[in-house]
């Protein structure tokens, strides 16, 4: 076999920064599944005030021996103002309640090793703190490509806050057992795949279910061959804010960017950590202070740094941020916001390269209406024409007066603007901001979004993609080299956003779903269910175009071709009726296309080359 150095001569493809091939005795960001804490924070109930989380993580290409994992004592907003570290189990200023770490595990292959901090089984992590570090375990060599649970215990008094981490991953073996002391707990070791405690696995595969406090960064020393390792800086594109947990692949991966890093390909699976959140601005990253801080977790690295010999647990800096990084202008859009944080990295990381992603669009699927009715009939008129509503295709109507006019209708195109359905009846003409949505069957019929407009024109109200015109320049240094996702979102048939569900794989029933459209039922059987996945929002449709939609609804988990729901459904559905996936959804929402639902996180994580790694080398 050949060691590390040997292999990285042979394979200039792994190429560690800090001028070796390797490094058996540095700490390196190895693991997938690691998350920052962000979200909800948890409450403590009574009899499951103890709980254990069971996590597990898949290694990488190379054997790993030597293990430190960090729980932290603060989590980082989501949305607004994220990735501020602001969700504490007090206020900001004022310390809250602490966490105490009863025991933490891990087991490989069937064995448990004890977790120390600094020499103790447990330790006590108070709020408003950079938290805890184990103690340096050295345990017998993890095959690569190995999945290693890592088992947490811990409590609080009841009523008292827990710091969000995870979902848990049930179809990969997590679980969350809760209990009103530590002994009943430990016993799960005895039974590790039983079933977790009911009252807290709740909300499976979806933003409701509850998140729970584990270890967020994890480094190790091994065979590291020299190959880049990742420090990501991400917004909630990057971190997958558009999957929850049972859509993660056999490896723990949520998102496009995840999948794409750990894919083995090009030069083979990239170890990384995500440090950011949903809603993640460059602008707040790396910085504040007070009610405002987004620091700590810079000051967690830097204790890395501290006992790894001075030496990075990265060898590169993956930048997917500026999503949410727009302004008024581009100077405040591009220098301002998106520039500062890379300053601020070139700062605190003397020499590092930067490979900035640039982002993806932003449009919304609804267009604002006038109405009109005669009789049962209504007229609907669109000032920017229809661009791609056809007869016999269904459209939603909402925000209309009377309510009569709302709802999803059959149209039929008159002209140019105009189109017609029939409905209840009502005064005329409607009142009310009105709009019609057709939830993304064409991509015609989409608008770009505030600062989206496509193609850049060189004015600011075009920022994003002037943004991504600059990075792939690499304008006033903002990064080292770019890796464009373009290509790999965007509709074939117009540029700047995102495909129609028309341009996406679909597939049809073979089975007739409903019976009398009374009794309701949460299953379907289609054709080739492997286009989707778990969380996934389905759209089916009938009619000799497959234009009229007759029911949508959320994948709950798939066996073979059967696709169960998450809610329930009484319409009658008729063999060949059309199954199609969206390709975005916004903040739950089905009118803006932001997040790229699961049929998009594939095709955007298969059509970004794996070559394109070979960018992270220096």
């Amino acid at each position: 076999m050949m060691n590390a150095i040997s292999l990285a001569l042979a394979n200039p493809m792994l190429n560690g920064a800090g001028g070796s091939a390797g490094d058996p005795d540095r700490y390196m960001f190895f693991a997938t599944r690691n998350r920052m804490p962000s979200g909800a924070i948890v409450t403590a109930a009574s009899g499951t005030n103890y709980v254990c989380t069971k996590i597990v993580v898949n290694t990488p290409q190379y054997k790993t021996r030597t293990f430190r994992f960090h729980l932290s004592g603060f989590a980082s907003t989501e949305g607004g103002n994220s990735p501020q570290e602001t969700v504490v189990t007090g206020t900001i200023g004022t310390p809250g309640n602490s966490v105490v770490a009863d025991a933490m595990f891990v087991r490989v292959a069937g064995v448990f090793y004890r977790c120390t901090f600094a020499g103790l089984d447990t330790v006590t992590v108070a709020d408003q703190t950079n938290g805890a570090w184990t103690d340096e375990l050295t345990i017998p060599d993890v095959a690569p490509e190995s999945e290693i649970e890592i088992w947490l215990f811990y409590h609080t008094a009841v009523g008292e806050k827990i710091w969000p981490v995870y979902r848990m991953q049930k179809h990969r073996g997590e679980r969350v057992w809760g209990a009103g002391d530590l002994a009943s707990l430990l016993a799960f070791k005895d039974s590790p795949l039983a079933d977790s405690t009911a009252s807290l696995d709740t909300g499976y595969g979806t933003q409701a279910q509850p998140q729970y406090w584990g270890a967020d960064f994890m480094v190790a020393k091994g065979d590291w061959d020299g190959r880049p390792v990742a420090l990501a800086f991400v917004d909630s594109i990057g971190e997958a804010r558009q999957e929850y947990s049972s859509a993660a692949d056999t490896r723990g991966n949520l998102g496009w960017l995840r999948r794409w890093l750990d894919r083995d390909g090009g030069p083979g699976r990239i170890p990384h950590c995500l440090i950011g959140m949903p809603g993640a601005g460059s602008v707040r990253e790396y910085t504040g202070s007070g009610s405002s801080i987004a620091t700590r977790r810079r000051d967690i690295i830097r204790e890395i740094i501290a006992f790894n010999g001075n030496k990075w647990p990265f060898t590169v800096i993956t930048n997917q941020m500026g999503q949410n990084d727009t302004a008024s202008t581009y100077t405040q859009f591009f220098t301002t916001n998106y520039r500062s944080l890379v300053t601020r990295l070139r700062a605190e990381y003397a020499g590092v390269r930067i490979v900035a992603f640039p982002p993806l669009g932003r449009t919304t699927v609804t267009r604002n209406i006038t109405l009109t009715s005669v009789g049962t009939v209504a007229t609907a008129t669109i000032a920017s024409g229809l661009n791609g509503l056809a007869t016999g295709q269904t459209v939603s109507i909402s925000g209309a007066t009377p309510t009569a006019y709302n709802g999803s209708y059959v149209i039929s195109v008159v002209d140019a603007n105009t189109f017609t359905y029939s409905f209840a009846g009502g005064t005329s003409p409607a009142t009310g901001t009105i709009t019609c949505n057709d939830l993304g069957l064409r991509a015609e019929y989409q608008v770009y979004g505030t600062n989206n407009s496509w193609p850049s024109d060189g004015t600011d109200a075009s920022g994003k993609w002037r943004l991504r015109d600059d990075i792939l320049a690499q304008t006033s240094a903002c990064c080292d080299a770019a890796i464009d996702t373009y290509a790999a979102w965007v509709s074939p048939s117009r540029g700047g956003v995102w495909p129609g569900m028309l341009e996406l794989a679909s597939t049809t029933l073979t089975a007739q779903a409903g019976t009398d459209g009374v009794t309701t039922y949460n299953q379907i059987v289609v054709a080739d269910a492997s286009i989707f996945r778990p969380e996934q929002t389905l759209h089916i449709y009938s009619g000799p175009d497959g234009l009229a939609r007759l029911s949508t609804q959320v994948v709950a988990s798939i066996a073979g071709n059967v696709i169960t729901y998450q809610g329930v459904s009484a319409v009658v559905m008729p063999v060949g009726s059309v199954v199609r996936p969206a390709p975005s959804v916004g903040e739950l929402s089905p009118v803006s296309f932001i997040h790229p639902q699961p049929i998009m996180i594939d095709q955007i994580s298969n059509g970004i080359a794996q070559s394109e790694k070979l960018k992270f080398n220096s």
